[in-house]
């Protein structure tokens, strides 16, 4: 496949604002690929050139990009700044400067190779092989194929293709309808690859599909829980006679893979953050009594001379890439495993909760730097709330209570009623926080000219894949949050609507953003709205809107996937008013 017939697809992408058009795009494109070809052009739609949990990074930020462009095109790099300045996009500024004839067609694979070498250059002397691997592309390639690439190398690929949606063309392409996605799905949750789903069923077919299973070092998506608006409804919702209520910690989702002595961690985002914590390796290597495990759990910081859990906030300071050791003596990390997922080869997603749970203690026992989760086992309200009370005491967030029925298996990427969550209360009528992907920001004025004076949130509907409105925020920021807000968002903007977002016109703001950023949010209630499009009724012509929306902090820990879902929404609506 010619990486232009790639380009051309992609410029057909991004002109349209109907995701069954995308669907219908990528489903021709996908279908003409060989089951070499398929992998990478997966990668390329979603922006990556490995799947998203890999190692493999191009290590390139603007400043190479805008050096390789220059390089390329015989210019000095300040003229490409200024020409970024103007035009907002390096792919735009490459078509725009570089006035090399191509050098020959390129082939998917031939980028894809000249990508990967610029990802594994490192050491003294890589910024400038990466810089001049770069140029070397961009004067081989057509004007539409620079942009590209150069979109690609920047990590902006503006073309408004979720995960969901690449699901969907798959399905279509090779199985004949959109229907036929949850199976794709469920591998997909289970793998984290969709370069690997796209080639095993282009290769065996759906029964290959359904073959596929647990990986070491591959992470599963994490399951995630739902909420409701009373405590009481707990029992109810979840209706197992029985439920075990645990600990809910203020830190970071991590998912622990044990092979031998090698161990590598991953964060909710699927990210690896085994070097940010060589502490828990350690541990995890240690303490694991099982050759092979995967265990599902949170790094929390903890002081141990007083007891107390500590905040968010204070375990952050250990994201870095230069002093780890340094400060993980300083933040000493924690980790508290709540789930098993695997272990000595065998699977146990499909185990019930308490099967897992007995397996996981087992395997773990009890350290103060690594434990299974502190719960208890209630089959009533009051249990529920005396041990929550306990945990809030603790300095604790609140608790999750899980099903211990027989089918109470550990579904992958799902948001079910088998995990309920329980926080602390924020405000009158809602129990819990949300967390909202912006897509949209409108001028600041007086005091905020100059930024953003608010944002424009959506939750996500993850049955069309689409991010649909819940509020306009501008309230809660600081004023460095409001400083800030242009360089955090920078990387999202987009010249019109995404294809993802549904946006009523009068709701339209003045700039949009594609689904990047994720926000937790404060509000009152939820209310019906003629605005908003979340859960929109095309009849009564109304969605749900969040009222006096406040800023708590930000979620870079979470995908625009995780954040809160349209159905959340709508059932916090439904309790409201039968409260």
């Amino acid at each position: 496949m010619k990486f232009a017939t790639l380009a051309s697809c992609f410029e057909r992408l991004e002109a349209t604002s109907s995701r069954n058009e995308m669907i219908a795009l990528l489903a021709r494109l996908l279908a003409g690929a060989s089951p070499d070809e398929i992998v990478i052009v997966c990668y390329f739609v979603l922006g990556e050139i490995g799947p998203g949990y890999s190692e493999v990074n191009l290590g390139i930020g603007d400043r190479t990009t805008a050096a390789a462009i220059a390089l390329a095109a015989g210019t000095d790099p300040a003229s490409v700044e200024a020409a970024a300045q103007e035009l907002g996009d390096y792919g735009d500024v490459a078509v725009r400067l570089i006035e090399t004839p191509a050098g020959g067609p390129l082939s998917v694979a031939d980028v894809h190779r000249g990508l990967s070498e610029i990802a594994r250059a490192a050491g003294p002397g890589s910024i400038e092989e990466k810089k001049s691997g770069l140029a070397r592309l961009l004067a081989a390639a057509t004007p539409p194929e620079r942009r590209y690439l150069s979109r690609l190398a920047a990590g902006e690929m503006r073309l408004g293709v979720g995960d969901m949606t690449l699901l969907d063309a798959l399905a279509e392409a090779f199985l004949g309808s959109k229907a036929g996605r949850p199976s794709l799905e469920h591998a997909y949750n289970i793998s984290s690859d969709i370069g690997h789903v796209a080639r095993t069923l282009r290769e065996e077919g759906l029964a290959g599909v359904q073959a596929i299973s647990v990986s070491l070092h591959r992470p599963i998506r994490p399951m995630l829980t739902q909420r409701v608006a009373r405590i009481s409804e707990i029992l109810e919702r979840i209706g197992s006679p029985v439920i075990a209520v645990e600990e809910k910690y203020d830190g970071e989702r991590i998912q622990a893979h044990k092979d031998g002595d090698d161990v590598t961690l991953f964060s909710r985002r699927l990210t690896d953050v085994t070097h940010q914590y060589p502490d828990i390796v350690r541990h995890v290597r240690h303490c694991v009594m099982a050759d092979t495990a995967i265990l599902d759990g949170e790094a929390v910081a903890f002081d141990h001379e007083t007891g107390t859990y500590l905040p968010f906030q204070t375990l952050m300071r250990r994201r870095r890439k230069y002093r780890v050791r340094e400060v993980a003596g300083e933040i000493p990390a924690t980790y508290r495993a709540f789930d098993l997922l695997y272990a000595n080869g065998e699977s146990y997603l499909s185990r019930s909760y308490p099967d897992r749970r007995a397996r996981l203690e087992e395997v773990l026992g009890r350290d103060k730097r690594i434990s299974p989760a502190d719960r208890i086992v209630t089959g009533d309200t009051d249990g529920i709330t005396e041990f929550y009370l306990a945990c809030i005491e603790r300095g604790l967030e609140g608790v999750v209570c899980k099903s211990c029925a027989q089918d109470s298996f550990y579904r992958a990427g799902a948001r079910e009623w088998q995990w309920i969550k329980w926080k602390r209360d924020y405000a009158p009528g809602i129990s819990d926080t949300l967390d909202l992907v912006i897509v949209g920001a409108n001028a600041g004025r007086g005091r905020r000219a100059g930024t953003y004076g608010s944002v424009l949130c959506a939750a996500y509907n993850h049955e069309e894949d689409l991010f649909q409105t819940v509020c306009g925020m501008g309230t809660g920021f600081s004023d460095v949050d409001l400083s800030d807000l242009p360089r955090r968002l920078a990387g999202a903007r987009k010249d019109r609507q995404p294809a993802r977002v549904m946006v009523n016109p009068q709701a339209a703001p003045d700039f949009w953003f594609a689904p990047a950023r994720v926000v937790e949010v404060l509000g009152l209630e939820i209310t019906e709205s003629p605005v908003h499009t979340c859960n929109w009724d095309p009849e009564r012509r109304r969605g749900l809107a969040l009222r006096f929306p406040r800023f708590v902090r930000w979620r870079d820990e979470k995908s625009p996937e995780q954040a809160t879902t349209a159905a959340e929404i709508a059932a916090i609506f439904r309790r409201q008013r039968e409260v």
